[in-house]
């Protein structure tokens, strides 16, 4: 479902001082979200009348979203090796007929463009401040590094970038894929890593992924109302070994401008 998502973590290098250039450092806590329990509960295979009927509801419901622009606030909280937290500005572009998204992360108080990262669905091109070069690499977690410090936040980008983008249905694969329609719930399992979809009316509310290749789980909920791109989105990841809270993303939407399409001339670096 996720190009290569077993391999090893990427380390893309910011080098600034989170602590101080990337200053107005909020203090709050980001809120600590819930992994649910499925329990018992019998799965229906997307090959089944039922299974189908209910995906192809799912794939009706994405049909319905647009393109968009948008500025949005990220707060990330790390909890390894020892406890801190920094805030981001950023600016996001989606284009529903193509698939690709691009974000770029500004430092609050200066206005300075920290990365800016781009995506079509299936890899990721990412431009750092003190990097000349573009990196490349498949769709997969992005781990941001700081020189200076040695801190380190995994961001499971796939897990955020379908929740955002809302392309979650085209990845439901009939042999991988399992449905419980009355709970709302669509389940894949890979080689390796396993994907909890929670849905409500209106679409996809959370996104759950489990990987055993790389000992991590992550949770992606849609906090308050759920509508298209998100308002509100808390991530939080845990080790598999002991539970333990490893990072958390919070990011609000600020401002969102929906159109049909994007002129592709925006995309890129």
């Amino acid at each position: 479902m996720i190009t290569n998502h077993l391999s090893q973590f990427k380390i893309i290098t910011l080098s600034v001082f989170l602590s101080i250039t990337l200053g107005s450092c909020a203090t709050t806590e980001i809120e600590e979200i819930p992994f649910q329990s499925k329990g018992k509960i019998k799965f229906w295979s997307a090959k089944s009348k039922e299974g189908q009927k209910y995906l192809e509801g799912l794939r009706k419901l994405e049909e319905t979203n647009t393109s968009y622009s948008g500025e949005f606030d990220i707060r990330i909280q790390n909890f390894f090796p020892k406890k801190d937290l920094f805030s981001l500005s950023g600016k996001i572009l989606f284009d529903k007929p193509t698939g690709k998204m691009q974000i770029e992360l500004t430092d609050k108080l200066f206005g300075i463009s920290v990365s800016k990262v781009f995506t079509d669905g299936k890899s990721i091109r990412l431009k750092t401040a003190s990097v000349d070069r573009i990196h490349e690499q498949p769709m997969d977690d992005i781990v941001l590094s700081d020189p200076n410090t040695g801190k380190q936040t995994v961001v499971p980008f796939p897990v955020i970038y379908y929740l955002l983008s809302n392309r979650n249905a085209q990845l439901f694969r009939p042999e991988w894929t399992f449905v419980q329609p009355n709970d709302g719930i669509v389940f894949v399992r890979k080689p390796g890593e396993e994907w909890t979809y929670y849905t409500k009316e209106k679409g996809i509310y959370s996104v759950e992924w489990d990987s055993s290749g790389k000992n991590v789980k992550a949770v992606t909920n849609v906090q308050g109302e759920l509508e298209f791109p998100p308002k509100v989105t808390v991530t939080r990841i845990v080790s598999r070994v002991d539970g333990s809270d490893q990072n958390r993303i919070e990011i609000k939407m600020k401002k969102i401008n929906r159109t049909d399409s994007l002129n592709q001339v925006v995309f890129g670096f």
